[in-house]
């Protein structure tokens, strides 16, 4: 595991040190994060979900097994919030968005180095179904806390124009087909895909930001152990509980242990949260998650 998981460890110091150096162009993260997120990731996403053999009934349950805890982890982090009376309503956005939301550039990336492609492409299929449902979420905590305004429609507008869905339900139309991917077209996807995850991890390196003054300590604290402890091991559980595969219960589970998602800082400086509180929880979840990552896969996948 160690093997799978220096390499990530690598490239995310790579990124850190690129962003710091002055040699390194101001303009070089923008455009890396904009080809990642625009052409790279939805470019393996199509090629995965296209060629992924999807049996529907496992889409459900799949559907269900990352649902289904995340709403329990955000039901019991509500209840936190509710007692937490001096918590600013600001830094509440940014528990609610540390505790439930993934990083897709981290997920993907790593996905892709460490398990065999049935089991990544079920990683990027958990994340599809999962984008959707924690981006409303996000926003609308943040607009509950800081008093501004999003609209259904202006919500709706914003994941179908987000390409990491859209190219997934292209992906799963185009499978649903049953139509073959031609040779041509499958290799300039995977060409994409295969940059997608080293300049994903990049970029995550690049976003890190190791000023941790002026977070509450009690409110990284225990929204880590909601995100890379609770979540997973609830996933776990619920996996169980439905019997499912060896293959689905790798997936979500890994899934459920991502760090949060590093564009949770833009949406928390932009709609008013408290972005220092998230910029800390960023940091200290990827960093933690390059340890709690592989112990729960560890676990996951036993001795063998």
């Amino acid at each position: 595991m160690l093997g799978h998981i220096a390499p990530v460890f690598l490239i995310l110091a790579l990124g850190v040190l690129l962003r710091r150096l002055p040699q390194t162009p101001a303009a070089l993260f923008p455009a890396l994060e904009w080809f990642s997120f625009y052409v790279a990731f939805p470019a393996l996403l199509l090629l995965r979900t296209a060629q992924l053999e999807l049996h529907w009934q496992a889409v459900q349950q799949l559907a269900l097994l990352v649902l289904g805890p995340s709403a329990l982890v955000l039901l019991l982090c509500l209840l936190g919030l509710r007692l937490a009376r001096q918590l600013p309503d600001a830094a509440r956005s940014s528990v609610v968005q540390g505790a439930i939301r993934p990083s897709t550039y981290f997920g993907l990336a790593v996905a892709g180095l460490v398990f065999p492609a049935d089991v990544a492409a079920l990683v990027m299929l958990a994340l599809a179904i999962a984008l959707p449902v924690v981006n409303v979420v996000a926003i609308v905590a943040l607009t509950w806390w800081s008093g501004q305004r999003a609209t259904a429609r202006r919500i709706a507008a914003g994941l179908l124009r987000n390409p990491i869905i859209l190219a997934t339900l292209a992906g799963l139309l185009y499978n649903a087909g049953g139509w073959p991917l031609p040779q041509a077209a499958a290799q300039t996807l995977l060409f994409l895909g295969n940059a997608a995850m080293a300049l994903g991890l990049v970029c995550v390196g690049g976003g890190l930001d190791f000023r941790l003054q002026g977070a509450q300590p009690w409110a990284v604290v225990s929204t880590n152990i909601a995100k890379l402890l609770a979540l997973p091991a609830i996933t776990w559980l619920a996996c169980q509980a439905l019997q499912a595969s060896a293959a689905s219960t790798l997936a979500v589970c890994f899934y459920a242990a991502l760090p949060t998602a590093p564009n949770a800082y833009i949406m928390a400086r932009q709609m008013g949260g408290d972005a220092r509180l998230m910029a800390t929880l960023i940091t200290t979840q990827t960093l933690l998650a390059l340890l709690s990552l592989p112990l729960w896969l560890a676990w996951l996948q036993g001795p063998g």
